[in-house]
């Protein structure tokens, strides 16, 4: 199962696990994402996926 690795806590969360936030912007929309375990903003979660 794809998993990214919260630069944080270092822990591995599983793609499902991530917190999403998506609110709309002028250009469209924006997704944020969380780590659920620690809460801090994760960056990248596409190119980080392992």
């Amino acid at each position: 199962m794809p998993a990214v690795q919260c630069r944080e806590c270092g822990r591995d969360v599983a793609v499902h696990e991530i917190e999403t936030a998506t609110t709309t912007t002028p250009d469209g929309f924006e997704t944020r994402y969380r780590c659920p375990y620690c809460g801090s903003e994760m960056r990248d979660v596409k190119t980080r996926i392992v």
